[in-house]
């Protein structure tokens, strides 16, 4: 008769040197980079270890399968870490990225239906008429011969996208005008990443001009979406065409409004989740795909032909169809976000206790599932640290012995998986496609200068790029 092996308990993972009260909080404190902490105690402990600041425990998971089936258990089994929902929601905002349980699957409905693949081919135009501005500004570059920070280019880019498409509102922030709603947003999104990181609410008990000011700007933001509300219900009224064929995500929650029971509170807390998620997540990974195609020209050539091939005529690919034949563009936006995930790590905690992977996993646990890690190691992908797009082509995957296209975790798994996700491939998509088109580019500065920084989510500092326009004398056909 065989024994049931007794699963792990967290007393008994490893656990990386630490100071003796503290912990492993002053490690993980003095540096923005905190991902890059945790790889490296990956690198002393394995995949699973365990770790405590100043007293709180948490578990660390760059098991993928641990960390798939944690997803996979999403909300039901395992919530966000409660301390990042608390401060988003005292923020005066509770949507379907900070809310739970019930108040979770009420969000989550409409902000499906209002992002999904049918209704993000109605906003097609939006992302080929900012496509062609940030084309414009990047020739006016190129013709004199100047250098170009790309990652805050391409923010404004999704900037410009994420507000047209989020409630109609042309900000034109790629020409750089002025706009008092953006100057806000600069405001609120680095001060939700300090109070996360924070490891005590100083602000509550005492505010710093810092706070005041956020609470400033929150305040302007709310009133100014709320005005946008307003517009919209009249504009709903006028036109009831648009019950039919919304034009923004705030025309279709309105429409949806009274069958899932949403508030205005509701419709202003999910509207600015897709400002806070839309913005740097997407512009984060154009800038990590410029960084590879800049190195391997041969890459851009590629790209350059694919395009020609597929809407020769065009600067911007002119439709939804023209966009789904991008394939060779397709695989390297996913090696993209492979080689480089902009959220290289999830908080979580457990609802009840769990047991996977034989470590057991009591109730209020928490849990950071570091993804990275698998994503770029040779068990999983041949070559890992290779820009390797033809590992997602079907016709080359032979070639990879090791090709698991299912650890990379880019928009989460299971229920909870990123309702933005076709949003944000088409934006990168449509961009990376037109700028291979009209330009060859090069790094302005030497490769090992750029370097991963992680502030909500990890961007390649330090990126510069030099644009050079093509000729017309390009090869018709891939």
């Amino acid at each position: 008769m065989t024994t049931a092996k007794q699963p792990t308990e967290i007393k008994d993972l490893p656990t990386p040197k630490g100071h003796l009260l503290l912990g492993h909080l002053p490690e993980f404190h003095k540096t923005a980079n905190k991902h890059q902490v945790l790889e490296r105690w990956v690198e002393e402990c394995g995949e699973l270890y365990r770790i405590h600041f100043a007293g709180m425990k948490l578990i660390v998971s760059a098991n993928p399968q641990l960390n798939h089936k944690v997803l996979k258990l999403r909300p039901e089994k395992f919530r966000r870490l409660s301390k990042m929902a608390e401060i988003i929601e005292e923020m005066g905002v509770l949507s379907v990225f900070n809310a739970e349980g019930e108040t979770w699957r009420r969000h989550r409905i409409p902000i499906a239906r209002a992002l999904n693949a049918r209704r993000i081919r109605t906003f097609h135009p939006v992302l080929r008429a900012k496509t062609g501005s940030i084309l414009k500004k990047l020739s006016d570059r190129a013709a004199t011969g100047e250098k170009v920070a790309v990652q805050e280019e391409f923010m404004l880019f999704t900037i410009d996208v994420t507000t047209s498409i989020a409630f109609g509102y042309e900000m034109d922030m790629i020409n750089q005008q002025q706009d008092e709603f953006q100057d806000h947003l600069k405001t609120i999104f680095p001060m939700i990443n300090e109070r996360i990181s924070a490891p005590l609410p100083v602000w509550r008990v005492f505010k710093q001009e810092k706070d005041r000011k956020l609470e400033t700007s929150l305040k302007v933001i709310e009133g100014i979406v709320h005005r946008f509300i307003n517009e919209a219900r009249e504009r709903i009224k006028k036109q009831p065409e648009l019950r039919e064929n919304p034009t923004n995500l705030l025309e279709s929650l309105l429409v949806d409004k009274e069958a899932h029971n949403f508030s205005d509170k509701d419709i202003y807390s999910n509207v600015f989740t897709m400002l806070l998620a839309g913005e740097d997540t997407t512009s984060n990974s154009i800038s990590w795909a410029v960084f590879y195609l800049a190195q391997h020209p041969d890459l851009v050539r590629k790209i350059r032909e694919e395009a020609i091939a597929v809407y020769n005529g065009e600067d911007v690919a002119p439709s939804q169809e023209h966009l789904s034949r991008l394939v060779y563009t397709h695989a390297v936006v996913q090696e993209a976000l492979r080689i480089k995930p902009t959220s290289p790590q999830l908080y979580l905690e457990s609802n009840e206790e769990v047991v996977l992977e034989n470590l057991r996993i009591p109730k209020n646990t928490r849990i950071i599932l570091q993804n990275k890690v698998a994503q770029t190691e040779a068990q999983y992908f041949t070559r890992p640290h290779e820009f390797l797009p033809e590992r997602w082509l079907e016709s080359e995957c032979p070639v990879h012995q090791n090709h698991s296209p299912d650890l990379v975790k880019t928009f989460g798994a299971g229920p909870r998986f990123c309702p933005g996700k076709y949003l944000a491939i088409n934006e990168m998509l449509i961009l990376l496609s037109a700028l291979c088109k009209q330009f060859d580019f090069r790094l302005a500065v030497d490769p090992q200068e750029v370097n991963e920084q992680f502030e909500f989510t990890m961007y390649p500092e330090n990126l510069w790029i030099e644009f050079t326009p093509v000729g017309n004398d390009v090869p018709s056909a891939v």
